[in-house]
């Protein structure tokens, strides 16, 4: 095989594999965050991440991989730090490095928080892919989670998931509701149902919908929708 075949070769696997072809030595900081990382010890990992900021505030690699290490410890219930502070440092390496932005939506250390409109939005999607990204959840009052659950997909369908429990024996169940829906405005959707759940008060087919960024409001529910639950209430 010829020099140049061999050299086309490689690129194409680099760029298959989406190894940055410009990557750079990790600093010594950077380094042993990471050596932490791999090792799952989330506390060093935080600390040296935390020292390459330190020295430089707009070191994407180290928001991005610090933002990584908050995620988990949410995921696992350790409340050491807010969304928010996750979603301040992914702008800040998104911002620095682009290519982070499609990394984010499929880098599994996040995937807490993947379908949050935060994310999607750090990551360049449109408001309508934004809304069909975003998983909506209801009030999560106890043990059993969200008491609903509402997903779109970007072919026009939705459906609903509801947390009910049965009159004769207590079983739970969650029933399943599907439909249709459209765009009235930018904000403004309107959803007809296949069936609407009997616990609803008017048993409407058509409801419309209003959505502001992590909160949708569908009329006939006393509650409001949400881009992500309390996973550590029970």
């Amino acid at each position: 095989m010829t020099p140049i075949r061999i050299y086309l070769l490689t690129l194409f696997l680099l760029i298959g594999l989406e190894i940055p072809l410009n990557s750079e030595p990790l600093s010594e900081t950077n380094q042993k965050a990471i050596d932490a990382f791999y090792k799952k010890n989330w506390s060093q990992a935080e600390m040296w991440f935390k020292e390459s900021l330190k020295k430089n505030p707009n070191d994407p690699y180290a928001n991005y991989n610090l933002a990584c290490v908050y995620t988990i410890q949410l995921s696992q219930c350790e409340e050491l730090t807010e969304e928010q502070d996750v979603f301040q440092l992914l702008n800040k390496a998104a911002t620095y490095k682009k290519t982070y932005k499609r990394l984010m939506l499929k880098d599994k250390d996040l995937s807490l928080l993947r379908n949050t409109y935060r994310l999607n939005e750090i990551a360049g999607l449109s408001p309508k892919e934004i809304f069909t990204n975003v998983i909506w959840y209801g009030p999560s009052p106890g043990a059993y989670g969200p008491i609903a659950e509402i997903k779109f997909d970007s072919d026009g369908s939705f459906e609903l998931s509801l947390v009910a429990f049965r009159e004769s024996d207590g079983t739970l169940e969650k029933p399943k509701y599907s439909g249709k829906y459209q765009w009235i405005s930018e904000k403004v959707i309107q959803l007809e149902f296949q069936k609407v759940p009997s616990s609803l008060p008017n048993q409407t087919k058509k409801r419309q919908a209003r959505w502001n960024q992590n909160i949708l409001e569908i009329d006939g529910f006393d509650y409001q929708f949400q881009d992500s639950h309390d996973r550590c209430s029970a």
